[in-house]
């Protein structure tokens, strides 16, 4: 994640007080630390970079009372600037990728039949040679292999072992994924036209960041 001289660069660029972006870094990156410091114990559960939506909900809770509606937006630019740097990171861009293809290969509620010798997916039952199915690969509709399968052998193979993905690819789906995220965690949306306006150079100070500590990006 980007060091916390990243977080408060950024979070200058968009007023925050350097106070309030100091302690939602420490909350964030290091609740325990940050509840020690105050002689108190951390009752929530909080971990380190904790983005479940009640661990969210209670460090705005906590830095709003501290600092009203700046600290909110502190920590919700913890979160979104976190997220971005995700996908600078090969690594991690790399994962992303792979488990929102997955989520192509393992749709909810799988259903469907599958022909008993032509081994064909079918969305309803055909005659007395379909049979019902867990599961089917979602990519070749069970052409390849479908019976009692999440997905085919060959479409496995295809997607996890894919080496050439673009630049475009990639980003393509940072912005769904992020785009996800900030719909499900609700990220205030003066942090979102921030970031959306001033996204070019957020982008490059996070991976002058990274390169400072030796990191490469994407």
């Amino acid at each position: 994640m980007p060091s916390h001289r990243c977080h408060e660069e950024i979070g200058a660029l968009m007023g925050i007080s350097i106070s309030a972006l100091k302690d939602a870094n420490l909350l964030i990156d290091d609740p325990d630390r940050w509840f020690g410091e105050r002689g108190l114990q951390n009752i929530y559960g909080l971990r380190h970079d904790d983005d479940r939506v009640f661990a969210m909900n209670v460090v705005r809770s906590i830095l709003r009372d501290i600092y009203g509606d700046e600290g909110m937006l502190a920590a919700d630019l913890h979160y979104a600037v976190d997220y971005i740097e995700r996908w600078l990171d090969p690594e991690l861009s790399r994962w992303m990728l792979i488990k929102m293809q997955q989520r192509v290969l393992y749709p909810p509620k799988r259903w469907g039949f599958v022909h008993r010798y032509k081994r064909i997916w079918y969305q309803s039952a055909r005659d007395q040679n379909t049979i019902p199915i867990t599961a089917y690969c979602n990519m070749c509709k069970g052409i390849m292999r479908p019976i009692n399968s999440p997905f085919c052998n060959e479409c496995k193979v295809h997607v996890l072992e894919e080496e050439n993905i673009s630049r475009e690819m990639s980003f393509n789906i940072f912005l769904q994924a992020f785009s996800q995220k900030i719909e499900e965690r609700k990220i205030d949306i003066r942090v979102v036209d921030f970031i959306g306006t001033n996204f070019n150079r957020i982008v490059t100070m996070i991976i002058d960041d990274r390169l400072k500590r030796g990191l490469n990006s994407t």
